[in-house]
């Protein structure tokens, strides 16, 4: 295992830095929808991990941050700004210095999904007590940033960085490209004592499927707890990664309890051995600035076109049922006629020819957390991330909005993939945010 060790402790004396953490338990009740799969019949049967809204917020005496990690499937644009709307009138944390990240859990209610996304947004209505969760949940969120902010006290902070290879794959074709880097940010009271463990890695958590009906935040909830019972009184942040083509499909062994058990204790115990390398310094600045970001609505393909690419994928998996082909291939040809599918029918749905979203950077000492709103894939954040000549600069996914699929430009040569053919965005996306995180990092 290389670990990086990228700071030294300092001389308590020269504290700058404070901060506080918090768990907001934000589990709906029972029976809400569920989101992630298409393919479930029905609505939630009960809970397997409560959902948290997990806080951090920072304070160097001139600049105030917060980060808020979030068991849902995503964060849209309007709940982010709901949330920092409320958190910058209740408290003196500025708007552009709070940064929601989703971990994209596919076991959670259908809350903050497709909100930026035109008339798209609208393709399910929420029942009544959708609704009346959807209403209560950024109070719930932005109460956990105002405490955490109430109970500031001085910290220490300190990173390591390694390699955990056997969770996370590409899940289009395993051989491609994907980065399987573990970065843990850590911050100690007085006592030494982690107060806060933030870690950010990147995949899909999926492990449970669309027969499953109970809440769960997937391997990231098994991580969290298991973190949490090791170091006693932190709290364990999940800051996801460039996701959109990084999943546990040709990883896991099966798609039940134990598995995701296995594989969130397998993220957990990467991480805990990271901490013990872990030298902290109080000497720290913070910043935080946003960058806004306009990414064009691609063009779709004639009705024809649709109709085949729906056709060759449901040839392809009846060639895989009937030759048994492994689960993790069958997988993959079934999203991929899920894919062709929705195509069609965001093609017919659509109307909206851009999206105006925003990036963010926060930056803790000499380490970046940049933001990407939605489903990046994992090689558009490799190139944000050496960006940056120090190789200090983590990217994170569905971060304060939420576009969908954000495909790398060669990758929309292949119309037949899942994640291309659910794409609104068009082929300039990846350049775009490329050059938008040029002028973060120079700020």
């Amino acid at each position: 295992m290389l670990v990086l060790r990228h700071s030294a402790r300092k001389e308590l004396k020269l504290i700058m830095l404070k901060g506080s953490s918090k768990k907001v338990n934000i589990t709906p009740p029972i029976g809400l929808r569920m989101a992630g799969y298409g393919a479930r019949k029905h609505a939630n049967e009960g809970i397997l991990n409560q959902l948290y809204a997990n806080v951090l917020v920072l304070d160097d005496e001139n600049t105030k941050v917060a980060f808020v990690t979030l068991d849902l499937i995503g964060v849209d644009k309007a709940l982010a700004h709901e949330v920092r709307t409320i958190v910058s009138e209740r408290t003196d944390i500025p708007y552009k210095s709070i940064m929601l990240v989703g971990s994209h859990t596919h076991s959670g209610p259908e809350a903050a999904r497709f909100g930026d996304m035109g008339r798209l947004s609208h393709r399910i209505e929420p029942t009544p007590v959708d609704t009346a969760y959807n209403t209560l949940l950024p109070q719930l969120i932005a109460n956990g940033v105002v405490w955490a902010n109430a109970h500031l006290e001085p910290v220490t902070f300190g990173v390591a960085q390694s390699q955990l290879v056997g969770l996370g794959s590409n899940r289009i074709d395993p051989s491609r490209y994907v980065d399987n880097t573990v970065t843990v940010f850590r911050f100690d009271n007085l006592k030494a004592e982690p107060l806060c463990i933030m870690t950010q890695y990147t995949c899909h958590p999926t492990v449970l499927n669309s027969d499953s009906y109970v809440y769960s935040g997937d391997f990231v909830s098994f991580y969290q707890e298991t973190v949490e019972k090791v170091y006693k009184g932190s709290v364990a942040m999940f800051i996801q990664g460039c996701a959109g083509d990084v999943s546990t499909r040709h990883n896991r062994k099966f798609v039940n309890v134990p598995e995701v058990t296995r594989m969130g204790r397998m993220l957990a115990g990467e991480v805990i051995k990271d901490v013990t390398w872990i030298d902290t310094t109080a000497d720290v600045k913070i910043s935080a600035v946003i960058e806004p970001l306009r990414l064009d609505i691609r063009k779709f393909a004639s009705d024809e076109d649709c109709e085949s690419r729906i056709k060759t994928s449901q040839d392809e998996c009846d060639r895989l049922k009937a030759e048994n082909a492994s689960e993790a291939l069958q997988r993959t040809a079934i999203v991929s006629l899920d894919g062709a599918k929705r195509y069609l029918a965001f093609k017919k749905s659509i109307d909206i020819d851009h999206i105006d979203i925003e990036m963010q950077r926060i930056s803790i000492g000499d380490w970046n957390l940049i933001s990407t709103p939605g489903e990046t894939f994992g090689e558009i954040g490799k190139r944000i991330r050496e960006l940056d000549p120090n190789h200090k600069t983590v990217v994170t996914g569905y971060t304060n909005g939420y576009v969908g699929y954000i495909p790398t430009k060669v990758t929309y040569e292949d119309p037949l993939g899942y994640e291309i053919a659910s794409a609104i965005v068009d082929e300039h996306s990846e350049d775009n945010m490329v050059e938008v995180a040029k002028k973060l990092l120079a700020k």
